[in-house]
């Protein structure tokens, strides 16, 4: 599933980007879309500040965002103690009391607020003293009268002012005289669509279950909790435990807690990223799924040969590495995200290290590109007999474990 989402860019004085406005966008046509203000900013905040990290699509830079005024007497807004978001005020909401005494809530919980195209007047006077920023558009605005605001708002000492719609180099450097601090518009930057994947709900359970299992301390009601929402995950844990797992075959475990417990911890996280990738690959070629285990089983018998101490390490380096592909994002986008040491970091990301040549190994197979492949096996004293004897052990795994990882 994706999501849509226009930035534009908010400078400072020396040109860099202070910070972006974000608007929502249901596809990639740059246009606001035909629904109201409330549901754009409701599913804005949601797929772009709950569902992943803001900080992948504006980095360190602040996030300026739309919000009505029902949502904040509503309370919406009170939810995302967001370091980076500035939530703006609207030019339609009425400056009532109630909506001062949100302001003052927002304020004491460490909230930033800014007066979006904001006509200068006596009505906001008692806001102005909690607003971290001001929008004043120039085409409706003349710039003398914006001159004349900023100067009568010096005693604010911490306002800042913003630009609005600056489309020509002239209307830049008369803002920047007038006293204003940053700058908005065409001139520098139209608003750019950029299309952001959102995670399944399958999907965001099994990150943060992969995240769960990876606590120095394991907590097994949390885990416990995040299995017993998913009716597929419980149903592959108990069946993995009681069919397959080290060939337990004395008695049955059918209670998910006693399962949890049972696999500990290692193998609670090997599981986990299986079951991770499975359903990163549920609706997705199936293919891809099995070529990832076969990765990892594959890495994990071949890295013996290599230093056996990176048997867990290998082994998510294979299952991990057609991520970019299932996820339709960069693995550096991705791998921030789970908790892998930095030898599976630089071998996935820069083809480095041991687990780096492992993987030259795999592609080298799997591309058959066999002069180069005798070579890396020759340097890792393995023969052909044995590297072929790890591969076919890899896909007899593989279709082992696939038939665990199904729904009921």
């Amino acid at each position: 599933m994706d999501s849509f989402v226009a930035r534009q860019a908010i400078l400072d004085k020396n040109g860099n980007p202070f910070g972006y406005e974000l608007l929502f966008r249901l596809g990639l046509e740059n246009r606001f879309p035909n629904i109201g203000a409330e549901q754009a900013t409701r599913r804005l905040m949601a797929e772009q500040f709950l569902s992943q990290k803001i900080e992948d699509l504006v980095g360190n830079a602040l996030c300026f965002v739309n919000f009505p005024d029902t949502l904040l007497h509503e309370g919406l807004a009170d939810a995302f103690h967001q370091h980076n978001l500035v939530i703006e005020i609207l030019e339609d909401a009425r400056p009532t009391q109630a909506l001062l005494d949100c302001v003052k809530r927002l304020k004491q919980l460490g909230m930033k607020l800014a007066l979006d195209d904001h006509h200068p007047g006596s009505d906001w006077d008692d806001f102005l003293p909690f607003m971290d920023f001001i929008k004043l558009d120039l085409r409706q605005t003349p710039l003398e009268q914006c001159r004349r605001f900023i100067a009568n708002c010096r005693l604010f000492t911490g306002l800042r002012f913003i630009a609005e719609k600056v489309e020509t180099r002239e209307e830049y450097e008369a803002a920047r005289q007038a006293g204003f601090h940053y700058f908005q518009g065409y001139y520098f930057q139209q608003p750019q669509v950029i299309r952001r994947r959102l995670l399944t709900t399958d999907e965001t359970t099994a990150f943060e279950l992969l995240a769960a299992v990876n606590e120095d301390e394991v907590n097994y009601d949390r885990l416990t909790g995040l299995f017993s929402r998913d009716l597929p995950l419980s149903y592959n844990l108990l069946r993995y435990v009681n069919s397959l797992h080290l060939g337990y075959r004395n008695q049955t475990i059918d209670k998910l807690r006693n399962a949890i417990v049972y696999l500990g911890h290692q193998q609670l996280k090997r599981f986990t990223a299986l079951v991770m990738t499975a359903y990163i690959s549920k609706n997705k070629n199936a293919e891809l799924y099995r070529l990832s285990i076969i990765r990892a089983r594959w890495c994990e018998l071949l890295v013996q040969h290599l230093d056996s101490s990176l048997a867990d390490d290998a082994f998510l380096c294979g299952l991990f590495s057609l991520l970019d592909i299932l996820l339709e994002r960069p693995l550096d986008e991705i791998l921030p995200q789970l908790p892998v040491s930095d030898q599976v970091c630089q071998a996935l990301l820069h083809n480095k290290g041991e687990l780096g040549f492992l993987m030259g190994v795999i592609h080298d197979h799997e591309q058959t590109n066999w002069p180069q492949l005798q070579k890396r096996l020759a340097f890792m004293g393995v023969s052909q007999e044995t590297s072929a004897r790890c591969y076919e052990e890899a896909v007899r795994w593989s279709h082992c474990l696939s038939s665990y990882y199904r729904a009921p």
